[in-house]
């Protein structure tokens, strides 16, 4: 467990050149998995890398998903960029420092994005585990919606239901598909 905390640095460059690529679905089937019902929206591929992970025991959320990965590219992730913001991911959400940053505000805030990760397989749930900050994954899956066996509802912040806008990007993410480097 010890392992899957220590960072992997990487060398100067950006490691993950595009933002991740999302495609609306039209033919949008519910998926049930464990009582809860996952309601599809869009399809996303990336190349992105890991700028901070974290598990989740005892939330609402951990029900359905355990690990939340926040994601970065272009600039962001470049190793001589990230070696001056500081991110910190805690309650489903993220921070990062304000003060001398080697990027302005607006290109962090667009070349980031937080992921609630929902595997669909035990092989994907089991790379979540020993997934490090600094990790180059290629993922594939679905944005979704949760409605819980107990009916409460989660929605991605790019959700055509959300009607208030969080102030961090977020998305419950169905994966399908998980590789690292």
């Amino acid at each position: 467990m010890a392992w899957s905390e220590i960072p992997i640095k990487r060398g100067p460059g950006i490691t993950a050149d595009e933002a991740p690529k999302a495609t609306k679905i039209i033919d949008d089937k519910d998926i049930t998995f464990d009582g809860n019902t996952f309601s599809p929206y869009k399809k996303i591929n990336a190349t992105v890398r890991v700028l901070e992970k974290s598990r989740y025991f005892f939330d609402n959320m951990s029900e359905f998903s355990t690990y939340d990965i926040l994601i970065g590219w272009g600039q962001v992730s470049d190793q001589k960029n990230l070696d001056y913001i500081n991110f910190n991911l805690k309650n489903r959400s993220f921070t990062y420092n304000k003060i001398r940053l080697p990027l302005k505000h607006d290109i962090i805030n667009n070349s980031t994005l937080l992921w609630h990760i929902v595997p669909s397989t035990d092989e994907i749930k089991s790379s979540l585990f020993s997934l490090r900050e600094g990790h180059i994954i290629e993922v594939s899956g679905y944005i979704v919606d949760v409605t819980t066996k107990e009916g409460l509802n989660w929605n991605s912040a790019s959700s055509p239901s959300q009607k208030s806008k969080s102030a961090n990007r977020h998305d419950i993410l169905w994966i399908t598909s998980l590789s690292k480097k």
